[in-house]
């Protein structure tokens, strides 16, 4: 009987502690909340807001949270309730994160800057008409096969005058041809990263130069492009356009892709693309097979963002910073323009 009572005890009493774990306090956001505040207040950590916003799917851009908006606060993390469009509707755009510059400013008055940090990675894809322009490694000072750090080059270019004295190139190697994800129409290559040179003197065609780093052995019939500097960091900002185009590519041979993968876009700096832009990722949405209508084009699926680091004429490299599920090439991408 003592045996009874007691699971019978356990049984009532569990339930009751798996909900006092869950247990969260509720917190309604106001004017001049920030996602970097909430985590301060609440966590005691201000550098959690980053995963505050990669885990909660109702919060796609960072710049956006909204007075009204319900967050439910547990122990060691916090979760964002969904606004119906109704409640956003009518919402006042609110910072992210604060500076010490615009602090005495109203907050709802403010779109503050949110900085990303970022790892590089335009190196890794080259558009055909690029690669048309490329000049190419075709001597050095000697009868050695490999080049390495420090060693003296000379350089063929097709563009001359993108070349003067101090002028840093990357030197690659191309690698397969890229095919675009919906069309099938060649769009590039992926591109062998080999090191960097510097240029030292020009004379007509040819460019002398010095390698200045080397990831790899370099040898004769290399190519070389103008580089620019690795950004470390770069800027959300809104696109003053509406855009749309495909993922056609990504860094490394991955099929599936996530958070903080770097990606390639049909869209560059022709289209009005910036550095700093958000992009929105979706995919069609097939209809199930109770569908009651056929040919109807459903919404799109939401599966993550993603912020512009560089352009090209034709193309752009865009860091991922949230994806709710696996994406992949042809995966649409958009602007975020509000």
């Amino acid at each position: 009987m003592i045996r009874r009572v007691t699971l019978l005890l356990c049984l009532l009493l569990f339930p009751v502690s798996v909900l006092a774990q869950e247990s969260a306090r509720t917190y309604i956001i106001k004017k001049g909340d920030t996602l970097w505040g909430i985590s301060e207040r609440f966590l005691k950590d201000p550098y959690y807001w980053p995963n505050l916003w990669a885990n909660n799917p109702s919060v796609p851009n960072p710049h956006f949270i909204y007075p009204g908006q319900k967050i439910n606060i547990y122990d060691g993390r916090i979760e964002i309730v969904p606004v119906h469009p109704e409640t956003k509707a009518a919402a006042v755009e609110v910072p992210a994160v604060p500076s010490a510059e615009t602090a005495a400013v109203p907050p709802a008055e403010l779109i503050e800057s949110v900085t990303i940090k970022t790892l590089g990675g335009a190196e890794g894809f080259i558009t055909r008409e690029e690669l048309d322009s490329a000049g190419t490694l075709i001597d050095t000072v000697d009868n050695r096969i490999l080049m390495a750090t420090g060693d003296p080059v000379f350089l063929k270019m097709k563009e001359p005058s993108s070349a003067s004295p101090g002028t840093p190139f990357s030197l690659f190697r191309v690698g397969e041809e890229v095919e675009h994800p919906v069309t099938g129409e060649p769009i590039g290559y992926r591109v062998i990263s080999l090191g960097a040179l510097r240029i030292t003197d020009i004379d007509g065609e040819v460019a002398t130069a010095k390698i200045t780093v080397a990831h790899e052995e370099i040898q004769r019939g290399d190519l070389v492009r103008p580089s620019s500097p690795a950004r470390s960091e770069v800027v959300l900002k809104r696109s003053d356009r509406e855009l749309s185009g495909y993922l056609v590519a990504a860094r490394g041979d991955q099929v599936l892709l996530g958070q903080n993968d770097v990606i390639y876009v049909d869209l560059g700096s022709r289209d009005g693309l910036e550095a700093g832009n958000l992009l929105y990722i979706s995919r069609s949405r097939k209809a199930t097979e109770l569908g009651l209508e056929e040919d109807i084009q459903l919404p799109d699926v939401l599966l993550g963002s993603a912020v512009v680091l560089e352009t090209r004429p034709q193309t752009a490299t865009a860091l991922v910073l949230k994806s709710a599920d696996a994406l992949q090439r042809g995966d649409r991408v958009s602007t975020v323009t509000r």
